[in-house]
């Protein structure tokens, strides 16, 4: 079995050297407004709701077309894609009301719920933007607006083409493995738990065969890790982190990713690893030598400590993940590019 090095290694490597500020692997340059069939749709769903508007101020008798405008309004919101990139969506956060969670409701209750916006919209909006007129690019804003909620992947892939320029193949795709067998049988191939339930029950079968506790996904609402890479005879576990600033839910995830190394198995060969990128990965650069007490401290002091009683574990940015993989993979290096 290849030796790696010494966890602290890796970890006074990775400070050694800052995250990017600007990283290619988590650019995300999806253009929707050039979707003729959602911008159809988004001029549609505008018309209806000034059309409404309008009909609902001069308080004729037009209950039975405002109704026909609103079932409209009302099956736009439900059937089309993307509608949510639009200023009359974008207007429900400011009553506390998010797209995703009106789409659980009751038909009922999305009636009644969408009548509410409705007035208030018609109330405190439609004017404004009658008067400054719409455009089409507050669809494309909007969507990139909501950018970083689509992080979460980009972090798996990160790690995918990571393996790619350190194996120097193409893709990754193929040493993804289907059952237990073929993870334990390959000499490198990966699991994604979290976000494949065929990998989710693989990763049970062998923490089953391999008798490991996985305590930290018991006590943390069954949360699985991101992604499980064999390389030989190691067994890397991944927690994967992409983190800019602090801030509530931010601070919780550091918590959650120091956490994860605080477990360990008693096996040489089974890693449990925290990977945190993004630039407050930085933050534990330019503090390590100062002796002043703030949370970036704590925190470096946590990682520390908990490297030094779980020797087997690691805590890495870019680099130190790099340099895992690549001692890792020294094992591979006669093999001609057979990973089987």
């Amino acid at each position: 079995m290849v030796e790696l090095r010494y966890n602290f290694y890796y970890w006074n490597e990775s400070l050694k050297y800052k995250e990017n500020i600007f990283d290619d692997s988590y650019f995300i340059n999806q253009i929707i407004v050039n979707d003729e069939e959602l911008i159809s749709r988004v001029e549609k769903l505008r018309e209806l709701i000034v059309t409404y508007c309008v009909l609902k101020e001069e308080q004729g008798n037009t209950e039975a077309v405002l109704q026909k405008i609103f079932n409209n309004i009302l099956n736009l919101i439900e059937s089309a894609e993307q509608i949510q990139y639009t200023e009359f969506v974008a207007f429900w956060k400011t009553l506390d009301i998010s797209y995703s969670t009106f789409k659980d409701y009751s038909n009922e209750e999305k009636k009644d719920i969408l009548k509410s916006i409705l007035e208030l919209y018609c109330e405190n909006r439609r004017k404004i933007y009658d008067r400054l007129g719409y455009t089409n690019t507050t669809v494309q804003v909007l969507y990139d607006a909501g950018a970083s909620r689509k992080k979460g992947k980009l972090g798996i892939k990160k790690i995918e083409t990571l393996l790619e320029n350190i194996l120097n193949i193409s893709n990754t795709e193929y040493l993804k493995v289907e059952n237990l067998k073929d993870f334990e049988g390959k000499k490198i191939c990966y699991l994604l738990p979290d976000s494949n339930k065929s990998d989710k029950e693989i990763f049970d079968d062998f923490t089953k065969r391999k008798h490991l506790d996985y305590r930290f996904g018991r006590e943390h609402q069954n949360k699985y890790p991101d992604i499980v890479i064999k390389i030989c005879e190691h067994y890397f576990i991944i927690e994967a982190k992409h983190i800019k600033e602090s801030g509530g839910a931010q601070d919780k995830q550091i918590v959650e990713i120091i956490e994860f190394i605080k477990y360990s198995e008693n096996v040489d060969n089974i890693h449990y690893v925290s990977f945190l990128d993004g630039i407050y990965f930085n933050k534990f650069i330019s503090l390590k030598d100062k002796d002043n007490k703030n949370k970036v401290l704590s925190q470096i002091r946590d990682i520390e400590n908990a490297l030094k009683y779980n020797k087997n574990n690691f805590f890495v940015n870019t680099y130190g993940l790099k340099l895992l993989i690549e001692d890792a993979t020294r094992c591979l290096k006669n093999l001609g590019g057979n990973y089987d």
